[in-house]
């Protein structure tokens, strides 16, 4: 099984734990898989992929374990603007390396059981292996760039970026 995270409306919270979620009155979005037009629920890999309601008190994130066959992987972008060619490029979930999309979204075309479903508890829950799926694409992409430069020319660049970062001390030497 894999975890998917989704977030849900708090007020409705109660209901969906006890009846789960119908994908034929909830879906978010109709794209093609396997050449048929299908409903599907949109999530995430990880629940700070959606800082705002991450930090939100009108949302509840969800963990549901679903089968890894009935997901896909595709990027936020072409959710936002379907593709001309309607060509998706989604990746099945188990062959999705993390990381290969700035903003990955997980599609499934399954309605949400009550039985699969638990609360995503940050205090409790095993640690995620990385900060957020921005965060890992972008370490991934340093790093790709790093190990194609020369070693001292990265190091240069490295401690400039460093020392751009590192907050401005003032002193009082001159008191």
């Amino acid at each position: 099984m894999a975890t998917i995270y989704f977030y849900v409306n708090s007020s409705k919270l109660d209901i969906i734990q006890r009846f789960g979620i119908k994908l034929s009155e909830n879906y978010s979005h109709t794209i093609p898989i396997n050449n048929l037009q299908k409903r599907v629920f949109v999530g995430l890999l990880h629940p700070k992929d959606d800082m705002f309601k991450y930090n939100s008190k009108d949302y509840t994130c969800i963990k549901v374990d679903i089968y890894p066959e009935h997901c896909y992987v595709l990027s936020e972008i072409s959710l936002i603007i379907a593709p001309k060619d309607n060509n998706y490029k989604l990746i099945p979930l188990n062959d999705y390396q993390y990381g290969y999309y700035e903003s990955p979204r997980v599609v499934f075309n399954s309605s949400i059981l009550p039985e699969q479903i638990s609360l995503l508890d940050d205090v409790i829950d095993e640690p995620l292996p990385f900060e957020s799926s921005k965060d890992l694409y972008y370490s991934i992409k340093v790093n790709q760039l790093i190990d194609e430069m020369d070693p001292q020319d990265a190091f240069i660049a490295l401690s400039d970026y460093l020392d751009y970062q590192a907050p401005k001390k003032v002193s009082n030497l001159d008191k």
